[in-house]
């Protein structure tokens, strides 16, 4: 059987192997799983990409000396070979790291699936589909963002590698959410719509595009007055957190909607 690795980062960071969950135990060291956690984010930028151990070194082990901190990588490698191929023999090349003198990475050519890269291919995917057909681009927005599952390896949540994984991730999430949103306007799902800019503002108060979108969406609901709190909601968000006022766009579409003027999906 060929083996095969699928990886969560989003929400939660678990690992099955070959269609098996390996349990936590597995790790026997937290910086095994660090290590590996390390190599899935380097495989998220570039599926070829392997990086000079110095350069593992100086993000995992920065406050030891040359010495310990080669011992400690030499450990850490050890103990992740061993959590992914407990039975693999000795001397022999492990099946999902790679090795190239002295860089490592994620082998390339082995089967390993990671949610957050199906996450990022298939917002490009449903970006692609807009131009053709609403309705598609539709259900691949929601297949997309249901791989995120939450903020990426929280539980390496101050690590400056992970920090930025974690924001460009979150960011997509943020955009495609809103691609979705305005989507479902212009197919009446109204109510999806909203609760999408709701989960967004979950995340992120002073998106104001989510304020937006939800005006739009109440008020072709018919709900002129969730449509005003929405205005208003946006405005003691921006104005207590970052001491702006909304922009000129999201008060005109105030103005148009409480003077019973019509609005139109985006």
């Amino acid at each position: 059987m060929t083996k095969s690795l699928r990886v969560q980062t989003l929400g939660m960071f678990r690992v099955w192997l070959t269609g098996e969950l390996l349990p936590n135990v597995v790790w026997k060291r937290e910086k095994a799983q660090r290590l590996f956690q390390f190599l899935v984010t380097a495989r998220l930028n570039d599926s070829h990409n392997i990086l000079p151990k110095e350069r593992i070194v100086a993000d995992l082990w920065p406050t030891l000396d040359d010495n310990r901190a080669d011992r400690d990588f030499k450990v850490a490698l050890n103990a992740l070979n061993d959590a992914l191929e407990p039975d693999r023999p000795a001397r022999t090349l492990s099946s999902f790291i790679q090795r190239s003198g002295l860089a490592y990475g994620l082998n390339p050519d082995a089967d390993i699936q990671i949610d957050a890269t199906d996450f990022r291919q298939g917002l490009k995917i449903a970006a692609r589909s807009e131009r053709d057909d609403t309705d598609i681009a539709i259900d691949q927005y929601r297949a997309a963002l249901d791989h995120y599952a939450g903020d990426y390896l929280p539980d390496a949540m101050y690590e400056d590698w992970a920090s930025l994984e974690r924001e460009r991730l979150q960011t997509l999430y943020l955009s495609g959410a809103m691609r979705l949103a305005a989507l479902l306007l212009r197919r009446e799902g109204y109510q999806e719509s909203i609760h999408l800019c709701q989960s967004v503002l979950m995340i992120d108060r002073y998106w104001e595009e989510a304020y937006r979108l939800m005006m739009i969406g109440h008020a072709l609901r018919g709900n002129r007055p969730l449509a005003l709190r929405a205005y208003e909601q946006c405005r003691q968000a921006l104005t207590e957190g970052l001491d702006l006022l909304p922009m000129e766009e999201t008060t005109a579409l105030y103005h148009r909607i409480a003077n019973g003027e019509a609005v139109s999906p985006p």
